[in-house]
């Protein structure tokens, strides 16, 4: 029999350690099956960092997360001032956004944000129509919630250049007009909108758009009233659900408005 058959041609430990090697491989195997399958446990989350300026200065950052799975979505993010802007204007908010996708529009569900300045503090919470909020430690009157989209889920669960947004921040709502739609040959598009909030203040701005991590995101955001505002997209990174990530830190705020949070 070819030395190959022959068990006592492969010293012991040499085929036992080969086993071992097939023995891990199929289990990864099986592992990625399951992811394949969508495994909760598996889904992916893409994690985005964003610079902020005001003239052209630098004034803070933003940390996004965002998360498909099964068609819904979970959006979080922390905004802070930096540096001089800071100093001068402290403000420094989180949140979370939660809801579903039908036919590539963001259905939200529920949206949470907790804010913080220099002489006051704001947590509210949106969900099934109704806004409610604390300011300053007292809890406010429950109140209808702004029509439209929050802004969060219209710009990172699943952004598009549409000819119009009726979006708001939870608060304060925002209709977005689209004047031009630029497609670009590497696959990005800007998208240049006419702003008028719910008091009629009038502003305009664009949106830069590609995909990072197989996902659709804002590369650039615009605002132009009287100064420019630009938040820009510093960093992109995937991670697996239920792996460590960005520390919230939201959940306690939001239950001193409601016990519900997504």
């Amino acid at each position: 029999m070819p030395a190959r058959f022959e068990a006592s041609a492969v010293p012991r430990a040499a085929r036992h350690k080969g086993w071992t090697r097939r023995l891990a491989a199929f289990r990864r195997s099986c592992v990625a099956a399951l992811c394949l399958a969508a495994s909760p446990a598996c889904a992916s989350v893409l994690e985005l960092e964003y610079s902020g300026y005001i003239a052209g200065a630098p004034a803070g950052s933003a940390r996004i997360s965002v998360e498909h799975s099964d068609g819904a979505y979970t959006v979080r993010g922390a905004i802070a001032t930096h540096g001089l802007m800071h100093r001068i204007s402290p403000w420094r908010a989180r949140f979370i956004a939660a809801g579903r996708l039908r036919d590539g529009v963001a259905m939200p569900q529920a949206l949470a944000v907790t804010e913080s300045a220099r002489r006051k503090t704001r947590t509210i919470h949106v969900a099934s129509g109704v806004l409610r909020q604390r300011r300053n430690g007292k809890l406010r009157p429950q109140r209808p919630a702004p029509a439209g989209t929050d802004l969060m889920s219209a710009l990172w669960a699943a952004p598009r250049c549409a000819a119009e947004h009726t979006l708001h921040n939870g608060r304060h709502a925002y209709v977005m007009t689209l004047r031009e739609r630029v497609a670009k040959a590497d696959g990005t598009e800007r998208c240049f909108y006419d702003i008028v909030d719910d008091e009629g203040d009038r502003s305009r701005g664009w949106i830069a758009l590609g995909e990072r991590g197989g996902v659709r995101v804002p590369l650039q955001i615009v605002i132009v009233e009287g100064v420019t505002r630009r938040l820009q997209l510093a960093n992109a990174k995937e991670r697996r659900a239920g792996a460590p990530g960005f520390d919230w830190g939201l959940r306690e705020a939001v239950r001193t408005v409601t016990p519900a949070l997504p």
